[in-house]
C-alpha cells in the first residue's frame, strides 16, 4: 500500500538521524548542523532548492526535504521543501513534455497499468492527478515525467501536484524536526519547555491521520477509476 510506503519513508528518516547521533559520523553531523545556523533565515531555501535539479534528474529528494526539516526550524524548513519540490515537479513535468515524450510515451505503452493511468488522467485531469500524488502507483520523479505525456495541462497538474503532496510532506518534515530538536536537545543547544514538544507531537499525529486517512480514501477511488478506463 502507498500508506506502508510513506511510513517507510518517515521510518528510514527515524533511523538515519538517530543513527546519526550514535555513530562515529555524530561529529561530524554537530558540525554540518552548527554550519547551518550561520546561514541564517535563507539555510532552508538554500537546502530545499536541491529538489529542484533532484526531480528533473531522476534523483529521491525525501532525504533533501527531512535533512531541511532536522536542521532548521520547522516553518520556513516545511515552507521551503513544499515550495522547491513543487518548483521541481513542474520543471520535470515541463522537460519531459518538451524534450522526452516519444521516449517517455514509448515508456508508458510498454506497460498495461501506466498506460490506463495516461489515459484516465488525459481524460480526467486534475482528478486523476491529485489521486496520484496522494496515493502514487510510481515514485515521485518518475510520475513527473510520466504524467507530461498525458493530456492534463500544466495549471492543472501544478494545481493537483501542489495539495497532492502536502500531507506526505507536512509528515516527513515533522518527523525529521522533532528528531532534530531532539538531536538539539540531547547535545545541549536547544532548550525547549513541555508545550513546545507538545504541540510538535500533535502536528505528527495529525500528519500520520491524514497521511494515511486521505491515501486510503485515495487508493480505493483511484483503483476504481483504472478499472473502468478503457
Amino acid at each position: 500500500m502507498p500508506t506502508k510506503k510513506t511510513l517507510i519513508v518517515a521510518a528510514i528518516v527515524a533511523a538515519v538521524f538517530l543513527a546519526a547521533f550514535w555513530l562515529p559520523i555524530r561529529p561530524a553531523l554537530e558540525s554540518l548542523l552548527e554550519w547551518t545556523q550561520t546561514l541564517g533565515s535563507w539555510g532552508a531555501p538554500l537546502f530545499a532548492a536541491l529538489f529542484v535539479p533532484a526531480s528533473v534528474l531522476g534523483i529521491p529528494g525525501a532525504l533533501v526535504g527531512a535533512f531541511c526539516a532536522f536542521a532548521f526550524d520547522f516553518v520556513p524548513a516545511f515552507v521551503s521543501v513544499v515550495v522547491f519540490s513543487n518548483l521541481g515537479a513542474e520543471l520535470a513535468f515541463l522537460v519531459g513534455r518538451a524534450l522526452f515524450r516519444p521516449r517517455i510515451l514509448a515508456w508508458v505503452q510498454r506497460d498495461a497499468r501506466r498506460a490506463a493511468v495516461e489515459r484516465a488522467v488525459s481524460e480526467q485531469g486534475f482528478r486523476l492527478v491529485l489521486l496520484l500524488r496522494f496515493s502514487p502507483l510510481v515514485p515521485f520523479n518518475a510520475l513527473n515525467y510520466a504524467l507530461s505525456v498525458s493530456r492534463v495541462t500544466f495549471r492543472a497538474y501544478a494545481l493537483a501536484t501542489f495539495l497532492g503532496m502536502l500531507p506526505g510532506t507536512l509528515l516527513i518534515c515533522s518527523v525529521a524536526n522533532a528528531l532534530g530538536r531532539a538531536g538539539r536537545r540531547y547535545t545541549g543547544t536547544l532548550e525547549t519547555g513541555i508545550w513546545g514538544d507538545l504541540l510538535l507531537g500533535v502536528g505528527i499525529a495529525a500528519s500520520l491521520a491524514a497521511v494515511v486517512l486521505v491515501t486510503r480514501r485515495a487508493r480505493r477511488i483511484l483503483n476504481a477509476t483504472l478499472e473502468r478506463a478503457p
